[in-house]
């Protein structure tokens, strides 16, 4: 094998692995609104925006304690202060059921936005599933990691995830994805203007 393909294949890979970090465009994937759904581009969508993009595990319904919508909720007016437009909270699940968490949730009229990645494509491209092995031994296949990432005007600002290795969901230590946090880490980015 010639050195180019060798060093192709090996680029092919370790980009493959590569999780999205600070600095990176988010890349051209749909995502699946409303039901019956309309395909959004997350590259498209978020242009001239800024918002936090939340991708988690899976739907929940209240009381919940691991829910993020009312972290988020609850602290609207801390965002807008800040300059946030709008969080978008998203799973490896279809559109009908995100629409059914959003009704439950009770986020009409506020900033937030429910969306489905029913294929896991957006989780896979920004290398955020959920691949230890103890979800899968009870069932929970294909999921998507507990993440907040800042995006503004397309470009990931700040990416943040809760995980461990007892905790794959990051149900016992959500913190550093929930609204508190990511308010904190926006006013503490280098650049951060009103």
């Amino acid at each position: 094998m010639n050195s180019l393909l060798r060093g192709f294949i090996l680029l092919a890979a370790t980009s493959a692995s590569i999780a999205v970090k600070v600095g990176d465009k988010l890349p051209f994937i749909n995502l699946h609104h409303g039901f019956p759904p309309d395909m959004v581009n997350i590259r498209e969508y978020a242009i001239d925006r800024n918002m936090i993009i939340v991708g988690l595990p899976g739907a929940s319904l209240p009381p919940d304690p691991h829910s993020k919508s009312p972290s988020y909720l609850e602290n609207q007016d801390a965002l807008k202060a800040i300059g946030v437009e709008e969080v978008l909270i998203y799973c490896v699940n279809d559109a009908a059921v995100m629409q059914g968490w959003a009704e439950n949730q009770g986020i009409e009229g506020s900033m937030i936005t429910f969306m489905g990645d029913p294929a896991g494509e957006l989780t896979k491209a920004l290398d955020m599933s959920m691949t230890h092995p103890g979800p899968p031994s009870v069932g929970i296949i294909g999921r998507c990691k507990r993440f907040a990432l800042h995006v503004v005007n397309g470009e990931v600002k700040i990416v943040r995830v809760s995980e461990a290795e007892d905790d794959p969901a990051g149900d016992d230590n959500p913190e550093a994805t929930l609204a508190p946090a990511m308010i904190s880490a926006i006013k503490g980015e280098a650049n951060y203007e009103l």
